[in-house]
Order: structure tokens, then C-alpha cells, then sequence
């Protein structure tokens, strides 16, 4: 994995500023015993590897905050946060160890969930694809055990502030993870997903849904900052688009 590569082995961390850069530092500590030390040249990092890990890196601190939210973390958070790393998002054996110490310091840091959820709105709040997919991860992390908690929506609340999100983008990832998406609302939201109006002309849809497809291709979303691991979120994404579609033109 190239972009963690040059984060494990460089000072990436030193080079960012706030609750992330701290965070990627502890964690590189923490994959070198202790011994930051071993960190090799601090120059030569992409725009892309930075954004990449800063993305990672604010996933995973969030994360941690979030297996807190009923004020202890349990032995089925911690397994799930194993599984989602593993089966989720493919993260090989590398990976999921860096994954798992961010996770961990985050948890123990008198940082906020809140503030890091602030960084990241700062860092990426132009990039509303970026949002999207972190507010879907985040989502997916809190139904891991099958139930949305109080504490856990507080801080996706505060996710959405943070990330600019619109109520209704909130209210569609919300209603996709917890089931509760109601069918007389069905088709409405086909169309706020293609992003046009009900009164819209075939030709108006197509064109939307090609410049939505193009939004959300994986290559295109990569290139902005995704980490790879996170491209099964932009797959989603398009497949939902592809679904909104068909049902749009079949009512036509």
C-alpha cells in the first residue's frame, strides 16, 4: 500500500497540523514499538498521500469516539471495529494494525469527537463525495451491533454539522443503515439522489446521471483523497445512482 508505506515509514505526521497530525504520529509510534525514531525522510509526499491519510486517519479517530459514545467500549465494538476492518474495507494485515492504533489512541484521547469531526469538515468540506462516503462509514461502524444509540446519533449530529451535509443527504444515509426509509418517499428520493426535479425530461435525467456517474467514479473519487480501502464506498454510491435511475426511467 503505497500511501501507508510512505506514512509508516516518513514523518507525514509532523507535516499536518492539529488532532490528525498527533494522531498519525502516535500511531506510527505505536506501529514501531515506541520508537518513532525509525521515521525516515519528511519530504517527497504527494497532495494525494496527504489527503489519503488524513481521510484514514479522521475515520478511524472518529471511530474511536464513537465505540465511547455509552461511555465504555465492549467486546462487540471491539470485534466489530476487527470485522468491519477486515471484511468491510479489505484492510490487509499492515493496514488493520494502523487502523487499530489510530482506533486506539483516539479512544483514550481527551480530544473530542466533535473536534475531530471539525478537522475533517475543514479539511474536506469541499468535497462533498468525501462527506458522504465518511458519513456512510461512520454509520456503518455504529450499526455494527444492529441498533443506532443515543450517544451514537449525537455525534453523527454533529458529523453532519461539521461536514456541511444537507438534512436530506443526512436523512438518506440515516434512513439506508437503520431500514427506515419509507416506500411513499420512494421515488422522491430517486430523484434527489439523480439530482433533478419530478417534472425533469428524460434527456434532463440522462444528462444528470451521467454527470453523477462521473462524480462518484472510483478513479475520479481516489484521486481526491480517498484512501483505496475506502473505494467499496464510492461502488456504493454508484450503484445506488445506477438504482435510482432505472426506477426514474421506468416510471417515465
Amino acid at each position: 500500500m503505497s500511501w501507508l508505506s510512505g506514512i509508516i515509514g516518513g514523518g507525514i505526521g509532523a507535516m499536518i497540523a492539529g488532532p490528525f497530525g498527533a494522531m498519525i504520529g502516535a500511531a506510527i509510534g505505536a506501529n514501531m514499538g515506541g520508537n518513532s525514531s525509525q521515521q525516515g525522510s519528511r519530504i517527497g509526499f504527494s497532495d494525494s498521500q496527504r489527503k489519503q491519510a488524513l481521510f484514514f486517519t479522521a475515520a478511524f479517530s472518529m471511530v474511536g469516539k464513537l465505540a465511547k459514545a455509552d461511555g465504555r467500549v465492549c467486546e462487540d465494538e471491539i470485534n466489530a471495529i476487527h470485522r468491519i476492518s477486515k471484511e468491510a474495507l479489505g484492510l490487509d494485515a499492515q493496514t488493520q494494525k494502523f487502523a487499530i492504533n489510530i482506533f486506539n489512541q483516539a479512544k483514550e484521547s481527551t480530544e473530542s469527537f466533535a473536534s475531530y469531526a471539525k478537522q475533517f469538515g475543514d479539511l474536506f468540506g469541499q468535497e462533498p463525495q468525501l462527506c458522504n462516503f465518511m458519513m456512510n462509514f461512520l454509520f456503518e461502524v455504529a450499526m455494527a451491533d444492529g441498533q443506532l444509540h443515543p450517544g451514537e446519533e449525537k455525534m453523527l449530529l454533529e458529523a453532519k454539522q461539521a461536514f456541511r451535509l444537507h438534512d436530506s443527504v443526512y436523512q438518506s444515509i440515516r434512513g439506508r443503515h437503520t431500514g427506515t426509509t419509507t416506500g411513499s418517499l420512494g421515488l422522491t428520493k430517486h430523484y434527489e439522489i439523480l439530482g433533478v426535479s419530478q417534472g425533469a425530461t428524460k434527456a434532463e435525467i440522462k444528462k444528470a446521471y451521467r454527470l453523477k456517474v462521473a462524480e462518484y467514479h472510483p478513479d475520479k473519487i481516489e484521486g481526491k483523497g480517498l484512501p483505496p480501502e475506502f473505494i467499496k464506498f464510492a461502488n456504493d454510491k454508484v450503484a445506488e445512482i445506477n438504482g435510482s435511475y432505472d426506477t426514474v426511467m421506468s416510471q417515465l
